[in-house]
């Protein structure tokens, strides 16, 4: 499992910081804040394609759908352009498609409700395979949203195009987890 960054804008940068790096609970994303779509030859960041999730409140509203392509909801709350699951108390799963299979690096997931009661993340590969990334009981953050989960992964030895995200709303009491965007980065070779 690699090491889990919260970023924002105002978070000093590890490289600057005079102690260990630590985990930083906080806010994103403008479009100044989110990782740039190139950030080092090689590197390709991508926003997904589509997206297929086990409910959702709504459809087209709060649909799965709402959480492909670049963040759209500009401001925190219960917004119909993320995804949101039917129940507000459950466990319920999105995966999101990508179109260029990558050795994942990361993994950036956009909250603009209830952030992270994400429980679980795990890449799909082309054929199936899956690996988990990241696991954890929720909890609550106290910064202002949107709000972005980054998770920084050792580069896989396998291509994935598909990212599974499971959020478990029974823990917290706090309502839906809204999820606006995801990005993948990786290489291609």
């Amino acid at each position: 499992m690699g090491l889990v960054w919260l970023t924002s804008a105002c978070a000093t940068a590890p490289e600057e910081a005079d102690a260990e790096p630590v985990l930083i609970p906080t806010s994103t994303p403008t479009q100044a804040d989110l990782p740039p779509e190139i950030a080092q030859p090689g590197e390709v960041r991508q926003w997904g394609i589509s997206a297929e999730a086990g409910t959702s409140y709504a459809d087209p509203e709060w649909g799965a759908e709402q959480a492909s392509g670049e963040p759209d909801t500009v401001r925190c709350g219960d917004f119909q352009s993320a995804w949101a699951s039917s129940g507000s108390d459950s466990v319920d799963w999105l995966e999101i498609q990508f179109e260029t299979p990558v050795y994942v690096t990361a993994v950036n997931i956009v909250q603009t409700f209830n952030a992270n009661q994400i429980a679980k993340v795990e890449l799909i590969g082309t054929f199936g395979r899956s690996q988990t990334i990241y696991e954890q009981i929720p909890v609550q953050v106290d910064q202002p949203c949107p709000y972005m989960l980054s998770i920084d992964v050792a580069k896989t030895s396998v291509l994935y195009n598909a990212v599974r995200i499971t959020v478990d709303q029974s823990v917290l009491g706090l309502g839906w987890n809204e999820i606006d965007a995801v990005q993948l980065v990786g290489d291609t070779e």
